[in-house]
């Protein structure tokens, strides 16, 4: 089971936000947005350090943002399990 402990980030095309382009795992490695969803629909698990579930969404959550396919944490009180607050590789 793969385990994020960092995003990087990209601006988006229209420069408006930045948005997730892929993560960083606790061991060193770099997976793009497309690679985690790929990899989570085989019927793989990726989790945050903190313990947050990773799952694909169609689109960025931003306004009119068509970055696709996207990822995300179920969003709570934790910063640690939250892919927007993870620090960047």
């Amino acid at each position: 089971m793969p385990t994020v402990n960092k995003v990087r980030k990209e601006r988006a095309s229209d420069g408006s936000h930045e948005h997730i382009e892929g993560v960083c795992a606790t061991d060193g490695t770099h997976h793009t947005r497309a690679e985690v969803v790929a990899s989570i629909k085989a019927g793989n698990r990726w989790v945050t350090v903190g313990g947050g579930v990773i799952r694909p969404i169609n689109y960025c959550p931003a306004s009119r943002c068509v970055a696709s396919p996207y990822i995300t944490t179920r969003a709570d009180d934790s910063t640690d399990n939250n892919l927007e607050n993870l620090p960047r590789c």
